[in-house]
């Protein structure tokens, strides 16, 4: 008999711990593991816009991480890519997308009343 009732015996032991801990309202979030930056004490300068200040460890938004690059480099694969876009988009145009689409163009959308029937009454 005891091995029968253990199974529910469990069940009702984890049930109730489950319900113990949801009462308590869960395990607390893990501690960061970073140490917040002070609040500003002072006023803030004139180009505080560039700095990116999460309360964390204030930091450039600008990226000066790719110093290896030259802007001429840079400025070579920002053209390339706009090139690159550009002539996709041309491309598509090219192709006259919209003569291939099978849907009614608006200017054909257009509302046509259908004429009332002639009502015969019957003498």
């Amino acid at each position: 008999m005891n091995r029968a009732l253990a199974p529910l015996v469990r069940r009702s032991v984890v049930a109730t711990r489950a319900s113990q801990s949801s009462l308590r309202g869960g395990a607390t979030p893990p501690v960061p593991p970073f140490a917040r930056a002070p609040a500003p004490t002072e006023k803030l300068v004139e180009n505080s816009d560039a700095v990116w200040d999460d309360g964390v460890a204030p930091e450039l938004a600008f990226d000066f991480d790719c110093q290896h690059i030259s802007s001429q480099e840079g400025l070579a694969w920002w053209l390339g890519g706009i090139g690159f876009f550009t002539s996709v988009y041309q491309f598509v145009k090219s192709t006259d997308p919209e003569s291939m689409n099978p849907a009614v163009n608006r200017k054909m959308n257009m509302v046509v009343e259908m004429p009332r029937p002639l009502v015969q009454e019957d003498a």
